[in-house]
Order: structure tokens, then C-alpha cells, then sequence
């Protein structure tokens, strides 16, 4: 039987998703299934959703459109429910059902780190990814500050997730006292991806607070280079991606995610840049 699946945003085309999902496929003998890049600019992912049902079985959604995912989802798992963000959808007969693996699939970047225990975080950011690691933290015993360029966004996004989550602005002023004693720093945007650019402004990093860039490509990020350079501990997001890939894997298939055949699908592909 033939299923096809897509990654969807804006932009994809360096995404390792297919990768992973084609290593995952084969370990299993899934003849005929398919997975593709499909490249939906920002706004139109409304547009496109009757398209998408009719063409796919599922699709994995990316920036720009988690959080619009989660509002044209016909139905959401608990997870998604309490991010407020889509990043893997099951289109039925039914209807749609959203969810969110991001937060479970982020335990995998905080163990390359050792898995500090619950204290202060900094998350970057304040859109889909942002909302789900927040989410996931929280529920963790974690003290959260959200923290994004327009601090009213900031704001709007803690309110939606809840009790337990701050916001703050992406500002020397803001972020400086706040990095002065957390236990972990987050970027979940998309600053640093040309590998020049990093999200802070002009503040320092202490050699306590871990840091983790949700960022995969490149592998080493001007915020990555800047965290080791100060002593801190720091990964990318590569194991978080695979992670969240594995168990959407598993949710469409109902077979366990070859995990080692989709870590060993990367080095490869990275190392020709991610195409």
C-alpha cells in the first residue's frame, strides 16, 4: 500500500526530515511509502489545508505555521492542547487530529546537556517550538521566562499557556539580570540558521546556565560557539528533531521508530549541507 507524508512550512528545503523518515521507512520494509518537502508560504497554510488532506496521510508542520496548525486541526492530543501548537497531523476520514512532539522530542537535547534538574530557564522565542518546550518544562517543575523581540508577543504567549510562564523582551536590559542566574537558555527562533547572526543581544553567559539551540543546521551555531567558548554546556537541536520525528513516526505507523537508522541518516546527509 502506498502513503505519502510531507514536512510543511516556509522554508523546508534544508530539511533533514525526509531523511530520517526514508531511513525509517526502509528499516521497516515500507514499500511505497513516501515522504517530501512541500514548501506552503506564510498565511496560506489555511489555503492549502483541503489540498494537503487529499494528498497525504499525515504531515509534520514547521515555522511558520505550528500555531495555526492547532487551530484547523479538526482535533488535538493533550500535548498540543497545552502548547497551543501543531507540529505532526493525522489526516482521517474524520477529520484532522493534530498534536505536538516537539516538548517530548526536547528531552533529548536536555539529556546531551545532563538533564539538568528543574530550576530557571530562558526560552527565546514565542511561537510554536517556543510554546511546546515552555509547556514541557513547566509540567517538569521548571520556572519558565519566555522571552521574544516584541515583548507584547511575549506577553500574548504566556498568557494562552498558562500559569507558570513569564515573558520578557530579547533586550539587553531584560535579558541580562535574567541570564544571570538561570540554569538553561533556549533559542527557539530561527536567528543564527545563516551562521552568522545569534539571538542575543549584547549580554554575557555564565559557565552555569546550559544551553540548548533548537537549531540543527548548521551544527554549530554562533550561539552554540559562544556558550562553549564561556564554559557552558550546549547541544543542538539535531537530537530533538530526531526524537520528535521518531514518535510521530510511531504514531502514523504503529511500529517502533528505528532510532539508531534515523541518527545514522544524518551525518551524511549534513555533512553534503542538508540538502
Amino acid at each position: 500500500m502506498s502513503w505519502e507524508f510531507a514536512i510543511v512550512g516556509d522554508p523546508v528545503e534544508q530539511s533533514l526530515s525526509p531523511h530520517l523518515y526514508r531511513a525509517a521507512f526502509a528499516a521497516h520494509g515500507l514499500q511505497g511509502w513516501c515522504y517530501r518537502r512541500v514548501r506552503v508560504p506564510a498565511g496560506r497554510l489555511e489555503a492549502s489545508w483541503g489540498d494537503l488532506a487529499r494528498r497525504f496521510a499525515g504531515i509534520n508542520v514547521t515555522a511558520p505555521h505550528k500555531l495555526t496548525a492547532r487551530r484547523l486541526a479538526t482535533a488535538v492530543t493533550p500535548r498540543a492542547a497545552r502548547c497551543g501548537s501543531v507540529n505532526t497531523v493525522t489526516f482521517r476520514t474524520s477529520g484532522s487530529l493534530g498534536d505536538s512532539t516537539d516538548g517530548a522530542g526536547f528531552r533529548a537535547a536536555l539529556g546531551e546537556v545532563g538533564a539538568p534538574r528543574p530550576g530557571r530557564v530562558v526560552i527565546l522565542g514565542a511561537g510554536g517550538a517556543a510554546r511546546a518546550v515552555a509547556a514541557e518544562l513547566r509540567g517538569a517543575g521548571w520556572r519558565v521566562e519566555l522571552a521574544a523581540r516584541d515583548r507584547g508577543r511575549a506577553r500574548r504567549a504566556c498568557d494562552e499557556l498558562g500559569a507558570g510562564v513569564s515573558p520578557l523582551a530579547i533586550s539587553q536590559d531584560e535579558l541580562g539580570p535574567a541570564l544571570r542566574d538561570a540554569d538553561l537558555l533556549v533559542n527557539a527562533t530561527p536567528v543564527g540558521a545563516d551562521g552568522v547572526s545569534t539571538p542575543l543581544p549584547e549580554v554575557g553567559l555564565s559557565p552555569r546556565t546550559a544551553v540548548i539551540d533548537l537549531l540543527y543546521w548548521p551544527s554549530e551555531t554562533p550561539l552554540l560557539r559562544s556558550a562553549r567558548s564561556s564554559g557552558c554546556r550546549a547541544a543542538s537541536g539535531l537530537g530533538m528533531l530526531v526524537e520528535q520525528a521518531a514518535l510521530a513516526f510511531e504514531s502514523w505507523s504503529g511500529l517502533p521508530a528505528p532510532r539508531a537508522e534515523m541518527l545514522a541518516a544524518v551525518p551524511t546527509v549534513a555533512g553534503r549541507g542538508a540538502g
